[in-house]
């Protein structure tokens, strides 16, 4: 499983992450699923997904990290995404690093050759039979030397499976239109009303995204009136 990993054995390995768990070091960002950890060591980098908490919450977190690297293995093909080391221990996911800037940090230099393959990228992931459904998420877009994209954080992701699965068909499917709707809200900034006649085939809001919209609209519209009457 760690065949390719730069000469970084897997005790070696185990044996820092433990270490930074329990030091509460190298530490390179926090998220829902636990912390990630950066590796660097004579100029080799990792990043390390390590769950955190006990109970039923540690629990879902290391589901959730078994579940990504399911979504790796599909995927280990499609340019655009980390390269995946495997999980080590049953528990830490451990990816390549990839040296870029999320997406709403970084000034995108051709925004057309920057989308163009960002759907394609979108396009590879649903034939290998995953959507990501969360690429709204300003983490989960990066962008390699203003040009090139970068998708990671799978933690929700779905998997298509095969044979006879209507739940799990109606979930992937409904996925892929989260998918080429975050794909033209991003694209256009959220202006819809810009949006190219040749892009309108992938803009299909569904009835959640209706509805999300309308309770944060409603939202955004109390904090206005209340504000107005200070």
């Amino acid at each position: 499983m760690f065949r390719d990993m730069n000469n970084i054995a897997e005790n070696e390995l185990l044996e820092w992450i433990k270490r930074s768990i329990k030091t509460r070091t190298n530490i390179f960002s926090c998220g829902y699923q636990g912390n990630v950890y950066l590796y660097e060591d004579k100029g080799r980098r990792l990043i390390i997904k390590a769950p955190v908490g006990w109970g039923l919450g540690g629990i879902i977190r290391r589901a959730m990290l078994r579940h990504e690297h399911r979504v790796y293995s599909r995927i280990s093909g499609v340019t655009g995404v980390p390269h995946c080391y495997g999980l080590l221990d049953g528990r830490y996911l451990v990816l390549e690093f990839i040296d870029a800037i999320p997406r709403y940090r970084a000034r995108i230099t051709d925004r057309d050759v920057f989308f163009k393959a960002l759907l394609k990228l979108i396009k590879d992931l649903h034939k290998s039979g995953v959507a990501h459904t969360d690429l709204k998420k300003k983490d989960n877009l990066l962008v390699v030397e203003g040009r090139t994209p970068f998708v990671i954080d799978f933690g929700v992701a779905v998997i298509r499976k095969s044979g006879f699965a209507p739940v799990n068909r109606y979930l992937y499917n409904l996925a892929l239109k989260f998918d080429f709707n975050a794909w033209i809200k991003l694209k256009y900034d959220g202006r819809y009303e810009d949006i190219l006649e040749q892009d309108r085939e992938y803009f299909n809001r569904t009835v959640i995204e209706k509805v999300s919209r309308l309770i944060k609209d409603t939202y955004l519209d109390i904090k206005k009136a209340l504000k107005g009457k200070r």
